[in-house]
């Protein structure tokens, strides 16, 4: 997965940048129809959505006509924030790289996502929310894998049993504690 960029839309010529945090997902996910609604709203251009996703990034006192004037060019852009919220990586094949997973809830998953952050990450309440869930499961990813260089992965990689002959092994067990054995 790469990590979702922040993405900019201009209005009234200034550049603002969508960040996509969790916390914007975490409160877009609990709108009436969560996502897929959202989406839908965002193809039908509609404009009470539009500036809804805008005014968590910028606060201006035009900002309805500025988003009513640029409303044509903003539906790719929404989109893609959208995306980033989920933490999808619309570039990846349907199971690129990824075991079959049981379907969970957006709001399961962007509560995974929080305690993933704020448990196995360590990071502070606030560091969670700030960050894109595409960050937060590329850590994770990191620190599992960390975690498997420090202290094994847990798969068995070679013969758990000695095949060796019984004689043989009473000898090599013997003959590190120096015991030889006399002729009778």
């Amino acid at each position: 997965m790469k990590l979702a960029d922040d993405i900019t839309i201009t209005l009234a010529g200034e550049e603002i940048i969508l960040h996509p945090a969790l916390r914007h997902a975490i409160r877009l996910e609990r709108r009436p129809g969560s996502f897929a609604k959202l989406m839908a709203e965002i193809e039908d251009d509609t404009f009470a959505t539009a500036r809804e996703l805008i005014a968590d990034h910028h606060d201006h006192p035009a900002l309805d006509f500025q988003v009513l004037d640029a409303l044509p060019t903003l539906k790719e852009p929404l989109l893609r924030y959208v995306v980033a919220l989920t933490g999808i990586d619309p570039d990846a094949g349907p199971s690129e790289g990824k075991a079959k997973a049981k379907a969970v809830p957006f709001a399961e998953h962007l509560t995974q996502l929080y305690r993933i952050g704020t448990g196995w990450l360590g990071w502070t309440p606030v560091d969670t929310l700030d960050a894109a869930p595409a960050e937060t499961i590329e850590a994770h990813k990191g620190r599992v894998e960390l975690l498997r260089m420090i202290f094994g992965s847990g798969e068995k990689t070679g013969p758990t049993t000695d095949d060796r002959p019984l004689n043989e092994k009473f000898r090599s067990i013997f003959a590190s504690h120096g015991t030889t054995k006399e002729a009778a």
